[in-house]
């Protein structure tokens, strides 16, 4: 039975481990596997140390299947990360993470909670929390920028074949890492709906499922611009969904801090000959339909 610590990750920087080919990693899948992990990172950061504007650096890259060393640092430049977070982030990060990639099992885990460290029994794993860290990652995981972030990083690396595994490590020197995921565990996402495509010369009009942290409401029918985060992106769009707004109405959708809804909703790409990709049309959002609502809790 494997037994994996947690405990370990207690320095400023963790160690992302890529499983393939010695030395090599395409570059669109390291690309998007970091961008994941950086979103994942920054919104743990922003539940767990509200108030800490932070970014995600790679700082050195390792020998054998693929490896980087990450650090988080205050965005605005030197100065003191909050102390008692600092010392276990990277930890809660991990946790986080290995806790998307557990699948039901049965008999189901088995859970035991001292003072000091939370035990996971897990099929053939146990897993060792310290319990202040697992405390926390269960508050940061209800994040759904959280979400986000693993999901963008799972897809990359399950996309690119050459990938046989995802592991996270304190060192560039531990010969396995601390928590070590193989493809076949890798956590199953839908994959984002495209409900509707239809292209023009060089625009094209689209509509899909998303699901939209909510920033700022306007709890009425008046036609103005509610703010939400979509996959970590502030954007502003009206509701246009009567009977959502009448739901609204007759008290019977509430909203808290750090509620998202489940939506469809439509924008325009306009192409960049310059960049070669199209881009969203900033001023077009509109949400179409509200789904659901998404309690934080």
């Amino acid at each position: 039975m494997a037994t994996i610590r947690v405990d370990g990750f207690r320095d400023e920087t963790i160690v992302l481990h890529f499983g393939g080919l010695p030395g090599r990693m395409d570059a669109y899948t390291l690309g998007e596997a970091l961008i994941g992990f950086a979103e994942t990172a920054r919104a743990i950061s922003s539940t767990v140390d509200p108030g800490q504007e932070i970014e995600i650096v790679v700082e050195a890259a390792g020998p054998g299947s693929y490896r980087t060393v990450i650090r988080r640092i205050r965005k605005d430049g030197p100065g003191l990360l909050t102390e008692g977070v600092k010392a276990i982030f990277w930890a809660i990060v991990a946790t986080v993470i290995y806790d998307h990639t557990l699948k039901p099992s049965d008999p189901p885990p088995q859970i035991i909670i001292t003072t000091a460290e939370v035990t996971i029994k897990v099929g053939h794993e146990t897993v060792i929390v310290p319990r202040n860290v697992y405390n926390t990652s269960q508050n940061a995981k209800k994040n759904p920028v959280v979400e986000k972030g693993i999901r963008r990083m799972f897809r990359a690396l399950e996309a690119d074949k050459a990938v046989t595994d995802f592991g996270m490590t304190a060192s560039l020197n531990d010969a396995k890492p601390t928590i070590q995921i193989p493809r076949a565990d890798f956590p199953a996402f839908p994959k984002t709906a495209i409900l509707e495509s239809i292209d023009e010369a060089n625009q094209r009009f689209r509509r899909e499922r998303a699901r939209l942290l909510v920033i700022k409401p306007w709890l009425n029918h008046a036609k103005r611009k509610w703010s939400f985060e979509w996959n970590g992106v502030p954007i502003s769009a009206p509701i246009s969904d009567a009977g959502f707004l009448d739901q609204i109405d007759r008290h019977e959708v509430l909203f808290g801090a750090g509620d998202a809804l489940d939506v469809e909703i439509t924008y325009k790409q306009t192409f960049s000959p310059e960049l070669g990709i199209y881009e969203n049309d900033n001023n077009s959002y509109v949400v179409s339909k509200v789904v659901a609502a998404v309690p934080r809790s």
